[in-house]
């Protein structure tokens, strides 16, 4: 007895009063050594009797700093199958006993971690008959008034209720412990007030403790706030109740660690009923790449990878709940209108359809790194001159939209201006130098637009009216584009059917030489729709031309023509020239000569005298395809014209590199001669310049003797125009090519 109160010196514990009290407040437990050392002799009695006096008695041991056991009372020295004299002087580490293991893994908890004053113990033990019990306890520290530690008081309490035991079992069982710690998420087995009872290494690194730490601590340790309190209150009410609400159910919720940092984790608990006690087991899964992979592809469903901007399925979506706030907030009184306009956000909406024309030329000119770059800096500029608050998406690889608050409509055309003057200035991408042509379509919100659709619809009008114009240029929608679209789409679903209806036909317009006598002729399309009527060729071409339909109805005029021109063969009246217009698409898409090979393959004799005719946008935008197959068409034969030129690009560095023979003068230039000086200047030069490459040139659009005058006075040397006929049937060219043959055939005989 007195060697267990020698243990801490009298001058360690505090006195009483100088007036004999105790010297503490009347409700708080005396410190002075004589009381104490009455409750210590207590305490030894208890745990030192015999063991038919107390089978479920107190388990006492106490171990110095060095790990000598100092005590060891009858229960404890019983449980290790020895007696007291056996332990006492003696370190319990060399004892094979799980007893003595878990009484060791308590004071090792204790030495690593000086803030903690005790430590858990749970062990499964067996008497000599083979009788199994739980110990459960604590090992208490021992410390004097400066900190450092003196020993280490064990405290234990022996059952054997099969209940608990059975529990003990299943959480402390090497089989089930080893599957615990194999698993890789963390699993933890609580009792129903939610202290931890056991939890596996993997919960453990999880939560950045180390092993045995959390055991007999509440769940809430893992908790952040609000969490933990909520489990608090929850484990209250079921403590009432008895009646579990997540059992089940597995949740995403947030998990605290050791460091404080809070993470996503997936939380799912079981119960287990081992006898009359309710255990509880959680399953925890750290969440966080799970949820930084869902929220990476929610973003890239959400938004183009290349530029950032919303996707069209996403603008939609967000242009449709502004839409909805904008009709609210409509319906508020005037003055917050006025204070949203003052504050610079306007109470319109403006939609912009952005198209970057010909941008495939950038791709191929600099390859899509370049082009990707300069999308990029596209979207850059644009978050620069619009509003803010504006929403922008990529609609397709080149195509862009964006939907601004506006005051008015002049509000928009400035901004659509800036936008414009802003993205067709110089751009530097990937060490290049891109200028690039952009066509804007816009349409502002007014009382008929009530959807983004309406607005949309408008835009897109927009956009189609000014690519039909050339593009890189700004419209703003007009009332009448729908009517225009309306037609477009008519025109384009009847002239789906011309051909099989027998709709089109061949006209032809005679080209003249300097004398008037006629030597060539060109082929001039006709549609006459069965409901509306003539259509013009300036309407349905261009429509052609976008739908795609302008191919077949090329190798509809290719065959036709070449019929007729047979007809003329045979008649004896076949022009020295028949000249066919040839689309750009056609034109372009490499199998012109292979097509003409086979139509002329039963009259060889018609390669000299056919001809076509070619723009000068389809014979530079891709200059390589159009050398090559003019050369291909000249090697049969047949001679090629440039039309139209003057109305495009009018570079002496590409009309020298094609092989071609005639030069087509626009009738714009010819419609003011001679009494312009400055178009007499360019029809001029026009002529020397072809005569200087050996080109023949041809003047369109003649329609007076002066102008026909002023070109033979020029050296032009064929003309074309209404003042040496209209485009006519073919039998009426055959005439008019009798007529001619037969004063000559006169004159001879």
């Amino acid at each position: 007895m007195d060697r267990f109160v020698d243990l801490q010196p009298a001058d360690q514990i505090n006195g009483s009063g100088s007036d004999g009290s105790l010297g503490l407040g009347p409700s708080a437990m005396p410190r002075d050594p004589a009381f104490l050392a009455s409750l210590a002799a207590s305490l030894l009695a208890a745990a030192g009797g015999e063991a038919h006096e107390m089978a479920d008695g107190t388990l006492l041991v106490y171990l110095d700093r060095d790990g000598l056991c100092r005590h060891a009372g009858w229960h404890f020295a019983a449980a290790l199958d020895r007696s007291p004299q056996d332990l006492t002087g003696r370190p319990l580490t060399g004892i094979d006993h799980p007893v003595a293991a878990a009484l060791g893994a308590a004071v090792a908890m204790l030495d690593k971690s000086l803030a903690r004053t005790s430590a858990p113990v749970d062990c499964l033990s067996a008497d000599g008959e083979g009788s199994l019990a739980v110990l459960s306890g604590h090992v208490i520290v021992h410390r004097d008034a400066g900190g450092a530690t003196l020993g280490h008081l064990g405290i234990l309490h022996r059952t054997g209720d099969p209940d608990r035991v059975a529990e003990f079992v299943a959480c402390r069982d090497s089989f089930i412990a080893t599957l615990l710690d194999a698993a890789v998420d963390g699993i933890i087995v609580s009792d129903r007030s939610g202290i931890i009872r056991s939890i596996n290494r993997a919960c453990c690194r999880l939560f950045g403790y180390e092993d045995g730490e959390l055991v007999g601590q509440a769940m809430t340790v893992l908790m952040p706030p609000p969490f933990s309190r909520d489990h608090d209150h929850y484990i209250d009410s079921y403590v009432r109740t008895d009646r579990p609400k997540i059992i089940g159910i597995g949740r995403d919720t947030l998990g605290r660690r050791k460091d404080g940092t809070v993470f996503p984790i997936h939380l799912s608990v079981g119960e287990a009923r081992l006898g009359e006690r309710t255990t509880y087991v959680g399953i925890i899964r750290d969440i966080s790449e799970r949820l930084a992979a869902e929220q990476r592809a929610t973003y890239l469903a959400r938004h183009d990878p290349l530029t950032g901007v919303l996707t069209r399925t996403a603008f939609l979506e967000e242009c449709e709940a502004l839409f909805a706030g904008h009709h609210a907030e409509t319906a508020k009184d005037a003055a917050e209108e006025t204070e949203r306009e003052a504050a610079g956000s306007g109470s319109l909406f403006a939609l912009f359809s952005l198209d970057v024309d010909q941008f495939s030329d950038v791709n191929e000119a600099f390859g899509f790194h370049v082009g990707d770059a300069a999308l990029k800096s596209m979207v850059s500029r644009m978050t620069e001159v619009l509003p803010a608050g504006t929403i922008l998406c990529r609609i397709a690889a080149d195509e862009f939209a964006a939907l601004s608050r506006v005051t008015d409509a002049d509000h928009a055309r400035r901004l659509a201006g800036v936008v414009h003057d802003r993205l067709t200035a110089s751009i530097y991408a990937d060490r290049h130098w891109v200028r690039l042509r952009l066509s804007v379509g816009a349409a502002v919100q007014d009382e008929t637009v009530s959807t983004l659709e309406d607005l949309n619809a408008k835009a897109k009008l927009a956009l189609q009216a000014v690519q039909h114009d050339g593009g890189n240029a700004v419209c703003f929608y007009t009332p009448e584009m729908a009517a225009a679209a309306t037609r477009r789409m008519m025109l384009t679903m009847h002239l789906n059917h011309a051909i099989e209806r027998n709709e089109l036909r061949l006209v032809y317009q005679p080209i003249v030489d300097s004398q008037g006598r006629v030597r060539s002729a060109e082929a001039l399309l006709r549609w006459d729709h069965h409901a509306l009527g003539p259509v013009s060729p300036g309407e349905f071409i261009p429509v052609a031309e976008e739908s795609g339909l302008i191919v077949p109805i090329t190798d509809w005029v290719l065959s036709t023509a070449i019929a007729q021109m047979t007809r003329w063969e045979r008649e004896g009246t076949l022009p020295d020239r028949v000249f066919l217009n040839i689309s750009g698409q056609q034109f372009l898409r490499g199998n012109l000569t292979q097509r003409l090979e086979e139509l002329l393959a039963g009259h060889p004799s018609l390669r000299g005298h056919l001809g076509l005719e070619i723009t000068e946008q389809a014979a530079v935008r891709d200059l390589t395809v159009a050398v090559r197959t003019l050369g291909e068409l000249a090697e049969l034969g047949i001679q090629a014209a440039i039309d139209d030129f003057g109305s495009g690009y009018s570079s002496l560095s590409y009309v020298q590199q094609l092989p071609v023979a005639k030069l087509k003068i626009d009738r714009a230039f010819v419609i003011d001669v001679p009494e312009n000086p400055k178009n007499n200047a360019l029809v001029r030069a026009a002529v020397g310049m072809a005569h200087g490459l050996g080109l023949v040139t041809v003047a369109e659009g003649v329609e007076t003797p002066e102008q026909r005058d002023f070109l033979v006075s020029v050296g032009c040397d064929m003309m074309q125009g209404y003042l040496f006929g209209r485009p006519m049937m073919p039998d009426a060219l055959a005439d008019m090519l009798r007529a001619q043959t037969a004063p000559a055939a006169s004159a001879g005989a």
